[in-house]
């Protein structure tokens, strides 16, 4: 399994797919900080991070992908082969989740980041104060994107096929931001799922996300090894 990690994460980091997308995640941070209109809005630095970090527009990002970096095992024959040579299914699994969730945390961060970097360049640092309470809203957010990552680890392996799984996974990441997240709002168990980053710094809104989230990774992962187990490839 080391070995499998050890390939996968060298791929992870020669990957053009990843430093384009983390590129394009920089771009898009830098302009939405610049773009802020300091004129109608209080001198407030923690303003734009409330809205950035739970802000889910960009969840194509990572299950795009998450759909390349899985279904490109599959397209060139490499899971085929680490299977045939002794590999065990679980250890397929697992050598992929690492890279990949890390891209994900990586773009998300890198939007919230430089956001916040280019509006501090434009109007100075002074107003940033964050607290435990956002400390503790980070880290829920970053469980919540582990989930979601989880969600799109299933869909490569259910699929199985690079083309079919960024496909599946384009509709399910416009189907959580903009259907769901216009149908679902008000549910309460939407309010606290992984498909909804939690948009207050409410503790007790962010313990409840942070059990959905854990036990929803540990469903997910458990989902994703019961069906590729049985799955002809």
């Amino acid at each position: 399994m080391l070995n499998q990690m050890k390939v996968e994460n060298y791929k992870f980091v020669r990957s053009a797919f990843f430093w384009l997308a983390l590129l394009f995640m920089t771009v898009v941070g830098i302009y939405n900080g610049f773009k802020w209109d300091v004129t109608a809005q209080v001198r407030d630095m923690n303003l734009p991070f409330e809205q950035a970090l739970p802000d889910m527009s960009f969840v194509f990002m990572p299950a795009l992908f998450t759909a390349w970096f899985i279904g490109y095992g599959f397209s060139t024959r490499t899971i085929l082969h680490e299977i045939a040579t002794g590999a065990s299914r679980f250890s397929v699994i697992v050598a992929r989740i690492f890279p990949v969730i890390v891209a994900s945390i990586l773009f998300h961060a890198s939007y919230v980041f430089f956001t916040e970097l280019s509006l501090g360049l434009k109007i100075g640092f002074e107003s940033l104060q964050l607290s435990n309470v956002h400390l503790t809203w980070i880290g829920t957010v970053l469980l919540q994107i582990i989930a979601l990552e989880c969600f799109f680890i299933l869909i490569g392996f259910l699929c199985c096929n690079l083309y079919v799984g960024l496909v599946i996974s384009v509709i399910a990441a416009f189907t959580l931001v903009n259907v769901f997240r216009n149908i679902f709002r008000d549910a309460a168990w939407y309010k606290y799922s992984f498909f909804h980053f939690v948009e207050t710094a409410d503790l007790s809104e962010m313990h409840i996300c942070c059990i959905v989230a854990i036990i929803s990774i540990v469903a997910l992962v458990s989902l994703t090894y019961l069906a590729f187990r049985k799955r002809e490839i």
